[in-house]
């Protein structure tokens, strides 16, 4: 999905998961759901009905399966890029344990990257409900809520995000102040944006992508020679290391 990935945040439409590494875990063999093409000469209607007979025979089998059986399947799912299958399966399981731990969470993310950023935020929402103190729920409702431009709802989930984070996630909270800055800016508080994006660069100092964000807020600030400085940087960072002879 590679929801899987843990995702660099720029101002561009990138996707970064907090703490979301997680390791593939094998699922159940349920055969081929899905084929690649329909066979030559086979009419639309047998086609039709070939798909919804593959669809009720994965349901079968997902009805089968125990609870943790299926999250793996569906998280596996989503990992292929087998959204529909992946959305099957967690519906199944909330169908069965609508308290499952993380259930929400994940479904989020599949509905995020489906592009359907309503059902991500319902999602996420329900998954700070279960888990108060998820870090990476508190910022993926960000991200969601930025996806639409709703910075101004982005804003104090990315603040819970840092509440939650230790110390020691350095990297994350690089990732999270940049896109704070993002939101920031975009909501029209320049000086807000400047200093979430220098903080940022403390956690993450060769950061292209910061340094220039961080001149673009000085340009609007008519702060040029700061902002030249930052987009020096921006490029210094993007030129290849020189190899030692």
């Amino acid at each position: 999905m590679k929801y899987y990935v843990t995702i660099l945040l720029s101002l561009l439409p990138v996707a970064f998961m907090l703490g979301c590494s997680r390791n593939d875990a094998t699922s159940p063999d349920i055969g081929i759901i899905y084929k690649s093409g329909s066979i030559s000469g086979e009419t639309a209607n047998d086609s039709q009905n070939s798909q919804k007979l593959e669809i009720q025979q994965l349901n079968d089998k997902l009805r089968a399966m125990s609870n943790n059986d299926l999250f793996q399947f569906a998280l596996t799912c989503g990992n292929q890029g087998n959204y529909s299958a992946a959305l099957m399966a967690f519906n199944t399981l909330l169908e069965k344990d609508k308290n499952y731990p993380d259930i929400y969470y994940y479904q989020g993310l599949l509905y995020r990257d489906m592009g359907l950023q309503d059902e991500a935020i319902c999602a996420f929402q329900t998954a700070i409900t279960q888990n108060p103190d998820s870090a990476e729920a508190h910022y993926n409702l960000g991200y969601a809520y930025r996806c639409k431009g709703l910075h101004h709802e982005a804003i104090p989930q990315y603040q819970k995000s840092l509440e939650l984070l230790s110390e020691d996630q350095t990297k994350q909270k690089a990732s999270v102040h940049y896109n704070l800055g993002f939101s920031y800016f975009s909501h029209g508080m320049i000086d807000d944006a400047i200093r979430e994006f220098k903080t940022a660069l403390a956690y993450k100092p060769k950061d292209r992508e910061t340094h220039q964000k961080l001149g673009i807020a000085y340009t609007a600030k008519g702060w040029t020679d700061k902002a030249k400085d930052e987009f020096s940087l921006y490029h210094d960072h993007d030129k290849p290391a020189k190899k030692i002879p």
